[in-house]
C-alpha cells in the first residue's frame, strides 16, 4: 500500500512546525560557534553550565500544565470553559515560578558555588527563568490549533535569544545571558497577542484539579526522562573543572547537532504513525517506521565516516578545543547511532506507547551521562 511522507494536512502542518524548530536550532548551532571562537574554553564552559542549567529549573515547575492546555483548549467548545481553565492553569504557573525564584534567591550563593562558581550569574539567570514564563503562549496558540502562531514563535523565541547572546558577547557572559533571556518574551509576543484578543474575561467553574491530577501530572512525570538532556552539562559540572566542562560542551553541541537530521524524520512520521494508529493500520506504520530507518541509515553511515576521516581537520578552526578532539569523535557517531532511537521513540508516540517512549528516552540519557562521565575523567 502506497504510504505517501508528505501528503496531507498533517503532515504539511508538522512540516511547518518543524522547519521552524530546525532553523532556530540552526540559528542556536551558529550562535554557539560564534561563543565557542571569542569565549576561553573555561568561560564557555561556565556559559553552557548557566544556560542549561537556568534552562532545566522551569522544567522542574512544569507541571504538564503546557500539554494540559493544549489538549484542552483543543476539545472543550465553550469559552466560559476555556477562560476558566486558563485562568487556572496559569495562576499555578505564576504561584510556582514565585517559589522557584524566591529559592534561588535564598539559595543563590550555594548555586553559584557549586555549578560556575560566579554569584553575579544568578541575576540574569532568574531573568531568564521569570521571562521564560511566557513560553505558556505558544502552548494555548497550539490549542487552538493556531499552528503557523506556534511555529513563528517558537522561530522568534530561540533565534531572537540567539541574536542578543551573540550581540552581547563583548560585554561578557553575564550580558550574554541577559541577551539571552529576551527571547521568550519577544518570541511570544505575537502568541501573547492573539490569547488576549480571545477576550476570556467570563469563566464558567468547573473541576480544574481533576485534570491536573489525571492528566497534567503524569505526562509531567513522563517528560521528566526527555529534560534530563538539558540537565547533563550541569551535573557534569558538579565533578569537573569548568575548562573540562567547556571542552565537553564544544562536542556536546555537535551532538545536539547531528540530532536534527533524526529529528526531521521523526516530527514528520509521528502524525502519519498517529493516523494509521486510529486507523488500526499498524502494519502500514511499521512499513513507515522502516522507510524512515532505511532514509536516515544513510545519513547516518556517512556521518561517522565523515567524523573519523576529517574530525582531526575540522577541530583545527576551534584551537581552543584541540584536547576535546577524541570527545568529540565519540559523542558526534554516538548522536548519529542514537538517530535510530530519536526515530523509533516518535514511532512508539504516535502508536500510544507513552510509558515505553519515557523509559527508551531515559535508557539513551542515563546512557550519555555514563559515557560523558567517562569521557570527562578520562581527561583528569
Amino acid at each position: 500500500m502506497k504510504l505517501p511522507f508528505f501528503e496531507g494536512e498533517l503532515i504539511k502542518t508538522s512540516s511547518l512546525v518543524f522547519l521552524a524548530s530546525l532553523g532556530a536550532n540552526l540559528i542556536v548551532f551558529l550562535a554557539n560557534l560564534f561563543f565557542l571562537n571569542q569565549l576561553s574554553a573555561e568561560s564557555f564552559g561556565t556559559l553552557k553550565t548557566a544556560l542549561y542549567l537556568f534552562a532545566f529549573l522551569p522544567v522542574m515547575i512544569e507541571f504538564g500544565i503546557g500539554m494540559s492546555l493544549t489538549k484542552y483548549i483543543a476539545e472543550f467548545r465553550s469559552k466560559k470553559k476555556i477562560g476558566y481553565l486558563v485562568k487556572w492553569f496559569l495562576k499555578l504557573r505564576v504561584f510556582s515560578y514565585l517559589i522557584l525564584i524566591i529559592l534561588i534567591l535564598l539559595l543563590n550563593e550555594q548555586i553559584s558555588l557549586i555549578f560556575f562558581k560566579d554569584p553575579s550569574l544568578i541575576f540574569p539567570g532568574i531573568l531568564l527563568i521569570g521571562l521564560s514564563f511566557f513560553n505558556v503562549f505558544q502552548f494555548i496558540a497550539l490549542g487552538y490549533q493556531r499552528f503557523k502562531l506556534f511555529a513563528v514563535s517558537q522561530f522568534l523565541t530561540l533565534t531572537m535569544s540567539s541574536f542578543f547572546g551573540v550581540l552581547l558577547i563583548p560585554l561578557g557572559i553575564f550580558y550574554i545571558i541577559l541577551g539571552w533571556s529576551l527571547g521568550p518574551l519577544i518570541g511570544n509576543l505575537f502568541a501573547m497577542r492573539f490569547f488576549f484578543d480571545k477576550k476570556l474575561k467570563e469563566y464558567k467553574e468547573f473541576d480544574v484539579k481533576r485534570i491536573f491530577w489525571k492528566f497534567s501530572v503524569p505526562i509531567y512525570f513522563v517528560s521528566i526522562p526527555t529534560a534530563l538532556f538539558s540537565v547533563i552539562v550541569p551535573l557534569l559540572s558538579l565533578f569537573f573543572s569548568q575548562i573540562l566542562i567547556g571542552y565537553f560542551s564544544f562536542a556536546f553541541i555537535f551532538y545536539s547537532a547531528t540530532l536534527l537530521i533524526p529529528g526531521a524524520l521523526a516530527t514528520v512520521i509521528f502524525p502519519k504513525v498517529s493516523e494509521l494508529n486510529g486507523l488500526k493500520r499498524l502494519a502500514d506504520a511499521k512499513n513507515l517506521l522502516k522507510k524512515a530507518f532505511s532514509l536516515y541509515s544513510f545519513v547516518a553511515f556517512v556521518g561517522i565516516l565523515l567524523v573519523f576521516l576529517f574530525s582531526d581537520w575540522f577541530i583545527l578552526f576551534f584551537k581552543n578545543y584541540l584536547p576535546s578532539l577524541f570527545m568529540f569523535k565519540v559523542l558526534v557517531s554516538l548522536g548519529l547511532i542514537f538517530g535510530y532511537n530519536t526515530i523509533y521513540a516518535n514511532y512508539l508516540q504516535g502508536i500510544g506507547k507513552i510509558k515505553r517512549y519515557a523509559l527508551l528516552t531515559l535508557i539513551q540519557n542515563i546512557f550519555l551521562i555514563v559515557i560523558s562521565f567517562a569521557l570527562l575523567n578520562s581527561m583528569t
